[in-house]
């Protein structure tokens, strides 16, 4: 089984250190200094589920240098998916799965449309990880729970097989869309509002304001969805603020929130754009997500 996976931050590179537990031919796509870390010191995993772990799976920032592969794992952020996807086009032969392991509601479009014959694993997955300066992998917390399509047919139960281990719950449902809308309705207020406000989950809930407008947020990405077609769940925002507000450790940020604090855009158009964008096409009123997206495009553009 040769398996590769491009996107080594922290949830690549978690999900890349389950796979070197359990598989010998393992293949980390990564540039600059990321792969000159991950040559010297190894792919290394601090984990409150798994503990301390130091791997040593090949690195590469040549795809086409590993040859075709049984199945990829792709774990960019959105902005980078075409590319990411273009790279691994030497990689794929006649019986090869692609699994993408991302944020957002589209990338299975731009992945169809560059590999419409590829046999692709739509997921979702809830997990608090990054990588640390020195290019660690830090995982926090007792869950890390991944969704994927319902296993009826070949390369969903190869990918299913794949990651079922020890350190990550899979759940194959034939409700995959409404999974990753949940996840995404999520993230639309979690990443956004963190970003916005430049700090973590306790900050959002230390003020009735702010509460009040992360439920919002919640709301506004919720209308979205079902404009869409989407069958959400009855009350799904409440279901999802209620979730966050037992949260017992709140002193977690997000990964768009530490990309703004260093000057970058990240996912802000993945999650803040596509809502704002989504809605006025449809003609849903999302006042608080354009605000929110309009001063994270003004930081951004500032540097502020």
């Amino acid at each position: 089984m040769k398996i590769m996976i491009t996107g080594i931050g922290g949830v690549g590179g978690y999900i890349a250190s389950i796979l070197c537990m359990h598989y010998p031919q393992v293949t980390l796509i990564a540039r600059g200094e990321r792969k000159n870390a991950l040559l010297r010191d190894g792919l290394r995993l601090y984990s409150d589920l798994l503990g301390t772990h130091c791997f040593h799976p090949a690195v590469t920032d040549t795809p086409a240098a590993a040859g075709v592969q049984d199945v990829l794992f792709v774990c960019v952020k959105n902005p980078s998916l075409a590319e990411a996807l273009q790279a691994l086009q030497p990689c794929i032969g006649a019986h090869t799965v692609l699994c993408c392991i991302m944020n957002g509601v589209s990338y299975a479009q731009i992945a169809a449309q560059i590999f419409p014959h590829v046999p692709l694993v739509e997921t979702c997955i809830y997990i608090t990880s990054a990588y640390e300066a020195d290019y660690t992998i830090r995982q926090r917390g007792k869950y890390a729970h991944l969704y994927l399509g319902a296993a009826t047919d070949v390369p969903h139960r190869q990918v299913l097989q794949i990651l079922q281990h020890n350190g990550l719950k899979c759940t194959a449902t034939p409700a995959i869309q409404q999974e990753i809308w949940c996840k995404y309705i999520l993230n639309c207020a979690y990443n956004v509002s963190t970003a916005y406000f430049k700090s973590d989950v306790a900050y959002i809930f230390s003020s009735p304001r702010r509460q009040n407008e992360f439920r919002l947020l919640l709301q506004e990405a919720a209308a979205v969805g079902r404009g869409l077609g989407i069958d959400l769940p009855f009350s799904i925002e409440e279901t999802i603020y209620n979730r966050v507000a037992a949260q017992k450790d709140k002193t977690v940020t997000s990964s768009l929130a530490r990309d703004i604090r260093q000057g970058r855009a990240g996912e802000l158009e993945t999650f803040s754009g596509y809502i704002v964008k989504t809605a006025a096409a449809l003609g849903i009123p999302v006042p608080y997500s354009r605000k929110y997206y309009t001063t994270l495009q003004e930081y951004c553009r500032t540097g502020a």
